[in-house]
């Protein structure tokens, strides 16, 4: 199947009542920009439109790309979700003929509009208030203690995939990595690079899938706090603090060496724990909680001492990519963990009444600058008593042009015969001018 491209799906959602099936959506208005033309967030996996209908407002993602097993997972999503009650999850639905493009249908989700800002545009407003960052963290520890009493992980927590309300409330979107009791295998994408475990593969796919990245912003939340300078310093657009070099290179990395200087012992303790566990291996990682009652306590030593220094392998090319948003889904493309099961109908999933905000007014995601990258030093096995990873590079020769030879004219067959055809020939001129010469 041909998938539409952005531009497909800009042509036709500019008539939805045309375009849609969905009774709600085909009355829906489609918010525009100051040309009259549909604003879209655009990203590597998904172009994503806000659409108003009667009080309620959507964000309706449109795909781009093949996603195996896509009806499936949301299938099996909106059963484990239901009736769960968290409140950092919002209602969805997934339409399989969600959009026509071209005489063609293509599925959709229709998710309900978070009020809010995502949360990197959110901290550039309140870099500076330590006591809404506080009240972040604080928050993000309930966020991440329902989602783990339910074993639900995310699977990609990052600024583009949290929300933060004009209330400080913690809202999570995009769930096309979660991981609920219900799936076995492989992740489908590994979430985005400045926020994941350098060692993550997909193989690593369960409810620990979350500690990592909430240890990073739970972090990046207290260090700010403390030394609000650092978002000046450290923040790209596409990060909160740190970046995926500084979780290759810990040793080497400037903000958690700002870390471990830091005036809070708390955050002193976060950095050492930060690089204790980037050089360990992913299933190291200790369970967030685990670290949020150690920091209560005062016994983090022991957890930090628990890990082991020694890097198990060399790092992934882990992360979504820059492109990272909740409308981007990520830059792998998903496998199928679930099996074949089919679906019956054409919506998966549910919106519950209760959720459906009237419609706000919210300021569009930035577009995200070019990513600064660490420069990568040697590696933090070669200068450790650590093993060295048995992981062997392959080589490649270089490409070296020889020269070529000079091409040589083959000699025409039967040459030799050619030559006896000119000297018989010479001998009958002369014999025809000597008979000619007597016969006068």
């Amino acid at each position: 199947m041909n998938w539409p491209s952005h531009t497909d799906y800009q042509d036709s959602i500019q008539n939805p009542h045309i375009c849609f099936e969905d009774a709600e959506l085909k009355e829906s208005e489609v918010k525009c920009d100051m040309l009259g033309l549909p604003k879209v967030m655009s990203g590597n996996f998904a172009s994503v439109y806000s659409v108003t209908a009667g009080s309620n407002r959507y964000a309706i993602r449109c795909f781009v790309r093949q996603v195996l097993g896509q009806q499936g997972r949301y299938a099996r999503m909106s059963q484990q979700l239901l009736g769960l009650g968290l409140d950092c999850l919002v209602g969805f639905e997934y339409i399989l003929r969600g959009i026509k493009v071209r005489n063609e249908w293509y599925p959709v989700v229709k998710m309900v509009w978070v009020d809010g800002l995502p949360m990197n545009q959110y901290i550039e407003e309140i870099f500076d208030k330590p006591d809404l960052l506080l009240d972040l963290a604080s928050k993000l520890r309930v966020v991440m203690k329902g989602l783990r009493d339910n074993q639900l992980a995310h699977g990609d927590l990052q600024h583009g995939n949290i929300m933060i309300t004009p209330s400080n409330e913690i809202r999570l979107v995009d769930y096309d990595g979660m991981y609920t009791p219900a799936f076995r295998g492989k992740a489908p994408e590994l979430g985005h690079a400045n926020f994941q475990h350098p060692r993550r593969t997909s193989d690593f796919y369960n409810e620990e899938l979350d500690n990592f990245a909430a240890i990073v912003i739970h972090t990046s939340f207290l260090a700010l706090a403390s030394e609000p300078a650092l978002f000046k310093d450290f923040y790209t657009g596409d990060n909160l603090l740190m970046l995926s070099g500084d979780f290759k290179n810990p040793g080497q990395s400037k903000i958690i060496k700002r870390f471990k200087e830091n005036k809070d012992d708390k955050v002193k303790k976060l950095g050492e724990l930060l690089e204790r566990i980037c050089l360990a291996d992913v299933s190291k990682v200790p369970v967030y909680e685990d670290v949020m009652v150690a920091l209560d306590k005062g016994t983090m030593d022991e957890i930090i001492n628990g890990i082991s220094a020694a890097a198990a392998a060399p790092a992934a090319a882990a992360g979504a990519g820059a492109d990272g948003g909740w409308w981007a889904g990520g830059a792998a493309p998903e496998s199928e963990p679930l099996g074949s099961r089919p679906v019956t109908g054409s919506r998966v999933g549910s919106i519950p009444p209760t959720s459906r905000p009237a419609a706000p007014t919210s300021t569009p995601a930035k577009s995200s600058p070019g990513l600064s990258v660490t420069p990568t030093p040697t590696p933090a096995w070669a200068s450790s008593n650590a093993p060295k990873p048995s992981v062997t590079a392959p080589r490649t020769a270089p490409s070296v042009r020889q020269p070529q030879p000079t091409p040589q004219t083959p000699a025409p067959a039967g040459n030799d015969n050619m030559k006896l055809y000119l000297i018989l020939g010479g001998v009958g001129i002369l014999v025809f001018i000597l008979f000619y010469v007597l016969s006068r």
